[in-house]
C-alpha cells in the first residue's frame, strides 16, 4: 500500500490537484454522467442504481478532491465485486472516462504557458489511478472483510445454518452452527462433515445459508481441522442469492475435453470445465471477443462406455468469470433434443457416481488419518 502513497507524493500530484482545484470540483458531475454512459454502452443489461451513482461520485472525489482514494477503495470492496461480477472491466471504463476528462482539461490549458507539461502531468496521474485500481481488482486481497452483523447474531443465538460446498460440480450440504467467533481476526469456526472437510482441500470457497430468512453468505476457508470436524472461515460477505442454485446438476469431466466454439467463422478452442443437461462451462487462457447474450456454435465429444458421441449446439452465452489475469470461464446454455438429452444424462449420472466414489475414497483415507 505504501508504494502507491509514496509514488503519489514523489510525483507531486498534489500540486496539480491544488492548482486546478476549481476545474476538478466543477467536473465532478460530468465524470459521473460520462462513466455511467460508458458502462451502459458496454453492458446494456446492467441496472444502474443510486448506489452506483454515489460510488462513482465518491470515487471521483477520492481521486481529485479529497485525495482519500486509499481509504475509499478499501471501504467499497462489495460494490467493486458487484461491478466485476457483472463482467464490466472497470479499468477499461475509467480509461475512457479519463480520456474524455483530459479533453475537457485541455480547454483550460489553451491560454496557459507550458500546457503540454501540465497535460502530461494529468495523464501521469490518470496512469497512477489506473495502476492503483488494477492492483486492487486483480491482485490478492491484503485486508480482511469485517464480520457481518448477522453472523454475530447467529453465533449468539446458536442459529441453525446450512453449509454449502461443491466438489467437482457435485453439491454437498450439511446443517451447521457457528462454533466460535474471533472478532479481532474476523474469523468464525463452523462444524462440517467429513465430505466437506475433504472438499475444502480442493475448493476454498464455501457458502453459509440461513434458511428462515433465506440469507446467504460467501466465505473463504482459511483453516481445516479434520479431527474436530471444524472449518475456519474468513472474508465472510452477504451475497444476493443462495448457492448452489442449479436447475441441473453439473459435473466436471474426468479427463480434458476439447470444446470448439465458432463465431462469425472464427474458431476458438477451450477446455470443458463442467457440463449439465442444458449447459456447459468452458475455460480459456485469454479473454475472447464474446458478449453476454451471444448465440454461438459449440462442438464437443463425449466418450461413454468406449463409444464416442459428437454434440453440436447453438448455445447462448450466459456469464463470463475472470478467474485470474489470463484465465476466463464462459458459461453457455443450450437446448438438447430428446436423444441428445438421454446421452448427456447417461454421461452425467456416470460422472456423478465416479465423483462420489472418488470423494468416498478420499474420505476413508481422511478418517484413517484422524
Amino acid at each position: 500500500m505504501n508504494k502507491f502513497k509514496n509514488k503519489f507524493l514523489e510525483n507531486n500530484f498534489l500540486d496539480l490537484l491544488e492548482e486546478y482545484k476549481d476545474f476538478f470540483e466543477k467536473y465532478e458531475l460530468n465524470f459521473v454522467v460520462n462513466t455511467l454512459e460508458i458502462i451502459k454502452k458496454k453492458n446494456s443489461k446492467f441496472n444502474i442504481t443510486i448506489e452506483h451513482k454515489d460510488f462513482f461520485k465518491n470515487l471521483y472525489k477520492s481521486f481529485f478532491i479529497d485525495k482519500t482514494f486509499e481509504n475509499f477503495i478499501l471501504q467499497n470492496t462489495n460494490i467493486l465485486n458487484e461491478i466485476r461480477e457483472s463482467h464490466i472491466n472497470l479499468i477499461e471504463i475509467l480509461d475512457k472516462a479519463f480520456l474524455i476528462m483530459a479533453n475537457a482539461f485541455i480547454k483550460n490549458l489553451i491560454k496557459e504557458k507550458y500546457s503540454i507539461i501540465k497535460l502530461k502531468k494529468l495523464t501521469s496521474l490518470f496512469d497512477f489511478y489506473l495502476e492503483y485500481m488494477n492492483y486492487h481488482i486483480n491482485e490478492p486481497i491484503e485486508f480482511i472483510l469485517n464480520l457481518p452483523k448477522e453472523i454475530k447474531e447467529y453465533y449468539l443465538s446458536n442459529t441453525k445454518l446450512y453449509l454449502l460446498s461443491v466438489y467437482k460440480g457435485v453439491p454437498i450440504s450439511h446443517s451447521t452452527h457457528i462454533f466460535t467467533i474471533n472478532e479481532d481476526r474476523k474469523t468464525i469456526e463452523v462444524t462440517a462433515n467429513y465430505y466437506q472437510i475433504v472438499a475444502a482441500k480442493f475448493n476454498k470457497n464455501i457458502y453459509l445459508l440461513e434458511p428462515k430468512n433465506n440469507k446467504t453468505f460467501k466465505a473463504t476457508i482459511s483453516e481445516i481441522y479434520p479431527k474436530r470436524k471444524i472449518l475456519e472461515l474468513v472474508n465472510i460477505e452477504k451475497v444476493k442469492r443462495a448457492y448452489p442454485k442449479r436447475n441441473y446438476i453439473r459435473v466436471e469431466p474426468k479427463y480434458d475435453i476439447e470444446v470448439k466454439i465458432l463465431k462469425n467463422k472464427k474458431l476458438e478452442i477451450g477446455k470443458m470445465y463442467d457440463l449439465s443437461l442444458k449447459g456447459i462451462s468452458v475455460l480459456f487462457n485469454k479473454k475472447l471477443d464474446f458478449e453476454i447474450g451471444d448465440i454461438l456454435k459449440i462442438k464437443f465429444n463425449l466418450e461413454i462406455e468406449y463409444e464416442d458421441y459428437s454434440f453440436t449446439f447453438d448455445a447462448e452465452l450466459k456469464s463470463i468469470t475472470k478467474l485470474n489475469e489470463n484465465n476466463y470461464r464462459y458459461h453457455f446454455y443450450f437446448e438438447p433434443n430428446i436423444q441428445e438429452e438421454k446421452i448427456l444424462e447417461k454421461y452425467i449420472i456416470k460422472r456423478e457416481k465416479e465423483i462420489i466414489t472418488e470423494l468416498q475414497t478420499f474420505l476413508q483415507q481422511e478418517i484413517k488419518n484422524v
